[in-house]
């Protein structure tokens, strides 16, 4: 049996937006899926994400890890981790890399996220040979996480990049239920070479 993870993103649980559906679509093509609620999710915390995640039992040789948000930012962490087993598909949506976008808004507060990223920046090979298969889905409106910022990223890890158009930041707030640029990603291995892909 195949097996997935899924990480939800800041604030977040299992079973929001497009994860309920996507959840559903592994199940029915025989993936055992852990999808965890993330411990004190309002301030994430790379170490105490990474520590929470090897407690749980679960072998994550080439599994499919699919995160949203710092979810997607927890993906990046485990990648790059000595602890964690090669696994087959990293897929990242509304990657948050930075704070470029939310620092100094209201909506989130100073230090929230100072234990999220690695101290020393993310190390590109690791991540790289981390995965068989990355992809990057990302929102060309998104408020939060940088468009541009997430395809110069992808495009440093030689990772394929898809554009949403208008899709906000890709989670509750925009209203989706079903993410089908997954599942494209999923079923089109024969195109592995393909480095950009437009939606329209």
């Amino acid at each position: 049996m195949r097996k997935a993870v899924l990480l939800h993103g800041t604030d977040g649980t299992p079973g929001e937006h497009w994860f309920v559906w996507l959840h559903d679509w592994l199940k029915a093509h025989n993936y055992k899926v852990f999808e965890p609620q993330l411990p004190n999710c309002h301030t994430p915390n790379r170490e105490e994400y990474h520590h929470f995640l090897l407690s749980q039992g679960w072998d994550f040789t080439d599994n499919l890890l699919v995160g949203h948000s710092s979810g997607a930012t927890t993906v990046l962490n485990l990648l790059q981790s000595d602890d964690i087993p090669v696994v087959e598909t990293a897929i990242l949506v509304g990657t948050f890399l930075n704070e470029r976008l939310t620092i100094g808004t209201d909506q989130y507060e100073p230090g929230q996220f100072d234990r999220l990223w690695p101290d020393t920046g993310f190390d590109i090979e690791k991540i790289r040979c981390g995965a068989g298969r990355l992809l990057f889905i990302h929102s060309d409106n998104d408020p939060y996480c940088s468009y541009g910022d997430a395809r110069v990223f992808a495009g440093r890890l030689g990772a394929e990049f898809v554009t949403v158009h208008n899709g906000h930041h890709l989670g509750s707030e925009s209203g989706l239920k079903a993410l089908p640029q997954i599942i494209d990603y999923l079923e089109d291995t024969g195109r592995s070479d393909r480095l950009l892909h437009e939606n329209h």
